[in-house]
């Protein structure tokens, strides 16, 4: 069982994305693009690819052609096309990684 199952049990949700840690996520996320239904499925794969992209850049990884850098661009150009899909007008990704290094404390 996964940290955000045991979150999710703990804290008497159905979903791991209705855990504190997540919908803080989707809330900085829909405040960016502008989206008003929270549970949009958008929403949800924007909140989780910040959250990975977090990490991976935590641990070191950058944007690249190969290897675990092309896993990261490709996370990057998902959430930026789920954006898109939401109707975000202008560049938002960069804006939504506070939320994730405040929540998981990746910085400092």
């Amino acid at each position: 069982m996964g940290l955000e199952r045991i979150a999710a049990v703990l804290q008497h949700v159905n979903s791991n994305y209705d855990i504190d840690l997540f919908r803080t996520l989707i809330q900085a996320v829909a405040k960016v693009t502008g989206a008003t239904d929270l549970s949009n499925k958008s929403l949800r794969v924007i909140a989780d690819h910040i959250r990975s992209c977090a990490f991976l850049i935590a641990d070191g990884v950058m944007p690249s052609n190969e290897n675990r850098g092309y896993v990261l661009r490709r996370i990057i150009r998902r959430a930026v096309r789920h954006g898109n899909m939401l109707g975000a007008k202008e560049t938002f990704f960069y804006k939504t990684g506070w939320s994730a290094d405040r929540r998981y404390g990746l910085c400092g």
